[in-house]
């Protein structure tokens, strides 16, 4: 906000994006700091949200540690990579969105990527295909999930959410 002042006041352009982690894994520290001034309502300024997948623990490839898909993951390939979400409730809280996505017919990507893109103050989301199958589903997630995602799946994102505030925070 101070940025967005000073450049309204010396006539300078202002901040035209910023790009910070956001998903259902990860909300808290963005909504309750930042939206205000990516909101169109107020400052405007575009938000890029990285990681909509939380590194991949949303689409469920890594509830079955010895998958191929959870073998060949980011978060199993380097040590320590995004740490947060295996050391947390990380994994519990993608159990509910889970199971949330299929009691209204959704895939788990469909879910994470549509409550991402449904949200006013985003501008584009950042995924982070390893593989064109990957990025074939994220993109054909995107585009089919209903759109907005009706509000029964909102309400119940939300109920998870109250037990689950940003799991991936240890």
């Amino acid at each position: 906000m101070e940025f967005v002042h000073a450049a309204k006041v010396e006539g300078l352009p202002k901040i035209v994006s910023i790009q910070n982690n956001y998903s259902l894994l990860s909300r808290c520290r963005f909504e309750v700091d930042l939206l205000e001034t990516c909101h169109p309502k107020n400052c405007n300024i575009g938000f890029l949200a990285y990681s909509p997948l939380g590194g991949g623990m949303l689409s469920g490839k890594y509830l079955d540690t010895d998958s191929e898909a959870a073998k060949k993951g980011r978060l199993n390939f380097f040590p320590g990579y995004m740490e947060r979400y295996k050391s947390s409730l990380s994994r519990e809280a993608t159990v509910k969105y889970i199971e949330l996505a299929k009691k209204h017919g959704l895939t788990p990507v469909e879910l994470a990527l549509g409550f991402v893109r449904d949200r006013p103050f985003v501008t584009s989301s950042i995924i982070g295909a390893t593989s064109l199958e990957q990025l074939k589903e994220d993109v054909d997630a995107i585009l089919t999930a209903p759109r907005p995602l009706p509000a029964e799946v909102t309400a119940d994102i939300e109920t998870i959410f109250k037990r689950y505030k940003d799991p991936a925070i240890i």
